[in-house]
C-alpha cells in the first residue's frame, strides 16, 4: 500500500481521513446488519448518504449515529433533508461524527439548523509497518472473544463501563460476532478482568479498536496496554499497515495509545440535532 499517503502527526491528508472513517464505519455495517437479523423490533436500519452512512440500531445505541458525510464532496440541500428524515422518521435524535476533512457545505448546513456541538474525539493512528509486537507480563492472559467467551468479555465491559449507566450485556454482544471482529478478554492470575473490541477492514488496510474496558479495582496494571498489542498484533498478520483507535481528548485511553505509538491525526466533533417527540 505504498501509494496511500503516509501517516503524520500533525497533519492527515483527505485520502488518509477517508481511509480512517471507511475502517469505523465498517463495524458499524457489521453490527448493525447482525442486529437487525436477531432483534427485529429495533427496526435496524442503514442508509448510504453524501459519501457517509446513516446507521440506527435503536434509540440511544451507540451505533446510531452518521459517518463519513461530506467525506466525497458537498452536501447537498436534499442529502441533509434525507439524513435528517431517516432520524425524524425513527424518533430518534440526528448524531454526525464528522472529521474536520469534511466538506464545508456540511457544517452550513448543520449551523442552518440548530445543531449543537456535544463531543469531541480525538482520532489516532500507527503505522503498523514500523510496529513491534510485545507479549503481555506472564500474570496476564488474552484470549481471542468466541462463544464461549462472550459471556464473560460482555460482562466485563457492563461493569468497566459503569460510570455511564446501567448497560445491558447484549448490547457488546454483536461486537464479538461479526465476521471482522478482533475481540479480545484479558485474565489477571486466571480472572478476566478486561475486555476490548476491534475489527479488521482489509479493504483499507486498517484495523479499528475500541470498546476497551477494566474493571475498576484493576486499573493502571497493564491490561490495555496488553489489549492494545494483542489486537495490533493480529492486525499486522492480517495484512494492515495501519491502526486507529478513537479516544476522549486527554484520557487515560489516548495517553495508552501514544505510549505504544499512536499519533494524534484529528480531532472529530459530535452535532446532534434531538427529533426526540417531547
Amino acid at each position: 500500500m505504498s501509494s496511500q499517503p503516509k501517516l503524520n502527526n500533525v497533519t492527515a491528508e483527505l485520502q488518509l481521513a477517508r481511509r480512517l472513517e471507511a475502517a469505523e464505519m465498517l463495524p458499524c455495517k457489521e453490527v448493525v446488519e447482525l442486529v437487525s437479523q436477531t432483534n427485529h423490533e429495533l427496526g435496524c436500519m442503514m442508509e448510504p448518504i453524501a459519501g457517509g452512512w446513516a446507521f440506527f440500531a435503536g434509540v440511544g445505541s451507540p451505533m446510531t449515529h452518521a459517518i463519513g458525510i461530506g467525506l466525497h464532496g458537498a452536501v447537498s440541500d436534499e442529502d441533509f433533508d434525507r439524513l435528517e428524515s431517516f432520524y425524524r422518521d425513527r424518533n430518534s435524535p440526528c448524531e454526525i461524527v464528522t472529521s474536520p476533512m469534511v466538506d464545508g457545505s456540511l457544517l452550513e448546513h448543520a449551523g442552518k439548523r440548530g445543531y449543537r456541538l456535544t463531543e469531541f474525539n480525538s482520532v489516532l493512528a500507527l503505522d503498523l509497518r514500523s510496529y513491534t509486537a510485545v507479549p503481555p507480563p506472564s500474570q496476564i492472559r488474552i484470549v481471542p472473544v468466541g462463544p464461549p467467551e462472550i459471556a464473560a468479555w460482555s460482562q466485563v465491559l457492563v461493569e468497566g463501563f459503569a460510570e455511564l449507566g446501567a448497560l445491558p450485556p447484549e448490547l457488546f454482544r454483536p461486537f464479538a460476532e461479526i465476521r471482522n471482529s478482533v475481540c479480545r478478554l484479558a485474565f489477571l492470575d486466571g480472572v478476566p478482568v478486561a475486555s476490548a473490541a476491534g475489527s479488521v477492514c482489509a479493504e483499507q488496510g486498517i484495523a479499528a479498536l475500541y470498546g476497551a474496558a477494566t474493571l475498576p479495582t484493576f486499573r493502571r496494571r497493564g491490561l490495555q496496554t496488553a489489549l492494545l498489542h494483542s489486537r495490533l498484533r493480529t492486525a499486522q498478520e492480517a495484512g494492515c499497515d495501519l491502526a486507529v483507535v478513537t479516544t476522549q481528548p486527554g484520557s487515560d485511553s489516548q495517553r495508552n495509545s501514544e505510549r505504544l505509538g499512536f499519533h494524534v491525526v484529528y480531532t472529530k466533533v459530535v452535532l446532534v440535532r434531538d427529533f426526540t417527540a417531547k
